[in-house]
């Protein structure tokens, strides 16, 4: 066997394998008596057609099947021979081979491409934004937890402001008439939220149970629409008193209103740290996307993207129609940096020696349950299939490496307020 390899660049390879004639000939001449046993022809008995006449109707068919079986065989003993480990299924070209001549082909595939990393141990600078817990942040928290525990009260005295209304809503045509299947039955809106503010939830003012009210709601700048409201009920949210009483009622570990507040604050700051976290990762990920000499294999950016698609096609319940070209064109950068970062991580990985023992993967899970106790026998059963423990797995390695690259990261950290990144939003 000769072979000839070819780099078409970096992560692209075109193999070139002749196999002699002589080293074919009994295999081939094997699958002639082996058609030969099965041939069956008129004036013959099964298996007893001459060889001749045998390969006469079935030289063709026979050659094509030998050639493939023999090219994939070949193939393999090259990769081998090489040390070569394709990332795709190759796509074979100038494939030749006749009776009495010599196997030809040519393999063109993909392989992981050599990753140049950036000298990141001399030190590489990056810029993060920490923000801070605000008592915006504390209000909202709290104004959740009040809702939870709140009650309903029935309002006689007609609604307002900030209360519930519940009616058949009757849309009506431009001359006052009912249109008909467009009445929404019990539905329930809050005046001076949405569409029923301003203009809109003075129609409602002074509503009672029994009142028949009509109503003009814009719902876009263009979209008025006319209502004939028959009312049900109306309702207001009654929300408990921020006092010692409803902090253990929120939390029964607390006291007070004030040990209330200090433990949403570091509930919310945790949070705001893990956002911190992933930006760190982001900006690390970035700076070795951008500082690494590698391109990225197309069957890898291929496969990637074809996974969006079908994450897209699984959650789309409604089977709303999918341009797949569209959506994988505005996936593209996305894919090619993902790519690269996963070529470059298991670089990093390799170089720096990195790795998880099954032991500290059987610690955390351990942990796990230390901090579940009731859950003991669902995170035991979770973590003895192979996929899950294989992922805890990853995660851990993955916190072993930004570790690493940690020591070797200059972070330059402004911290700003909740406050201030809302503004920015605005």
């Amino acid at each position: 066997m000769k072979t000839g390899l070819k780099e078409v660049n970096s992560y692209t390879r075109e193999l070139d394998v002749t196999v002699a004639w002589d080293k074919l000939s009994e295999g081939f001449e094997k699958e002639f008596k082996k058609a030969q046993s099965t041939f069956e022809l008129k004036g013959f008995r099964k298996g007893r057609v001459p060889l001749n006449i045998v390969k006469k109707n079935l030289l063709p068919s026979i050659e094509a099947h030998f050639a493939e079986h023999s090219l994939n065989e070949y193939y393999r003993k090259a990769l081998d021979e090489l040390e070569l480990n394709p990332i795709n299924q190759a796509q074979i070209n100038k494939l030749h081979f006749h009776e009495g001549s010599d196997l030809e082909f040519v393999a063109e595939f993909e392989v992981s491409p050599e990753v140049k990393l950036p000298k990141y141990e001399k030190k590489f600078k990056i810029k993060t934004t920490r923000y801070m817990a605000s008592t915006d942040d504390i209000d909202a928290a709290l104004k959740e937890i009040r809702e939870r525990h709140s009650t309903i009260k029935t309002i006689e005295d007609g609604a307002e402001t900030g209360h519930f209304v519940n009616g058949d809503f009757q849309e009506l045509d431009e001359t006052g008439n009912a249109i008909e299947g467009r009445k929404i039955e019990k539905q329930y809106i809050k005046l001076g939220e949405a569409a029923f503010s301003g203009e809109a939830e003075k129609a409602f003012y002074g509503a009672k149970a029994g009142d028949e009210i009509k109503a003009a709601i814009t719902y876009e700048e263009d979209n008025k629409v006319t209502y004939l409201v028959n009312v049900h009920k109306v309702e207001e949210q009654v929300l408990p008193d921020l006092d010692n009483e409803f902090a253990v009622l929120a939390d029964p570990d607390v006291k007070t209103m004030d040990e209330l507040n200090s433990k949403l604050e570091a509930q919310i700051q945790t949070s705001l740290d893990r956002e911190h976290e992933k930006e760190i990762q982001k900006e690390v990920m970035d700076y070795f996307v951008k500082k690494s000499k590698l391109d990225a294999p197309l069957s890898m950016i291929e496969n990637y993207l074809t996974h969006v698609v079908d994450d897209v096609k699984s959650k789309n319940q409604n089977n709303q129609p999918i341009d797949e070209e569209n959506l994988k064109n505005a996936y593209k950068e996305t894919a090619e940096s993902s790519v690269k970062w996963y070529l470059i991580k298991d670089a990093i990985i390799t170089s720096a020696g990195l790795d998880v023992s099954k032991d500290l993967v059987q610690l955390k899970i351990d942990e796990f349950i230390e901090q579940n106790p009731k859950q003991k026998n669902e995170i035991k059963k979770f973590y003895r299939k192979s996929d899950n423990k294989e992922k805890l797995y990853e995660d851990l390695l993955n916190e072993s490496l930004f570790k690493h690259i940690g020591e070797f990261t200059t972070n330059k950290i402004s911290e700003k307020s909740t406050a201030e990144l809302k503004k920015g939003k605005k």
